[in-house]
């Protein structure tokens, strides 16, 4: 994995989580409740790793080897901790969704507790959801005639 590949799952897990708040948003707005989840952190790192599987098999013609795979997972958690950190304590400005992730004074056993199941969740999303997409790229690839 490359530093692009990096730069895109960020902007991929950006635009996702924003979008995702906004969708929210809407929702409650319009029938008047309160939607939304602890799901929602996971779905920008899914989608996020998703892609960036999708791309590592178009580009190498294969599934990422183990080491590859896990520093991609590693780092994505990284990127997804901190900008997990950054909406949440500091997007509720701009969304008021965002604000509701944060949830326990940074700092704080809650704040340390609710960080380590994030980065657990992070970390096992990321590292499934590369493999299963580089494998059903792959597999899509195969049935068009692109690989052998």
């Amino acid at each position: 994995m490359t530093a692009v590949s990096l730069i895109r799952y960020a902007v991929v897990f950006l635009a996702v989580a924003i979008g995702v708040a906004l969708i929210v948003g809407v929702l409650n707005a319009q029938v008047d409740s309160a939607l939304g989840s602890s799901a929602q952190l996971m779905v920008p790192a899914m989608i996020g790793a998703v892609v960036e599987g999708q791309q590592f098999a178009r580009r190498e013609k294969r599934r990422p080897k183990g080491a590859e795979a896990w520093n991609f997972t590693w780092a994505a958690t990284g990127i997804a901790v901190v900008l997990n950190l950054a909406l949440a304590y500091g997007g509720g400005a701009w969304l008021p969704e965002f604000a509701k992730l944060a949830v326990a004074p940074m700092g704080s056993r809650q704040f340390l507790i609710l960080l380590g199941l994030y980065a657990g969740g992070y970390l096992i999303c990321n590292r499934v959801f590369l493999g299963i997409a580089a494998g059903n790229q792959l597999s899509l690839m195969r049935s068009k005639g692109e690989i052998e």
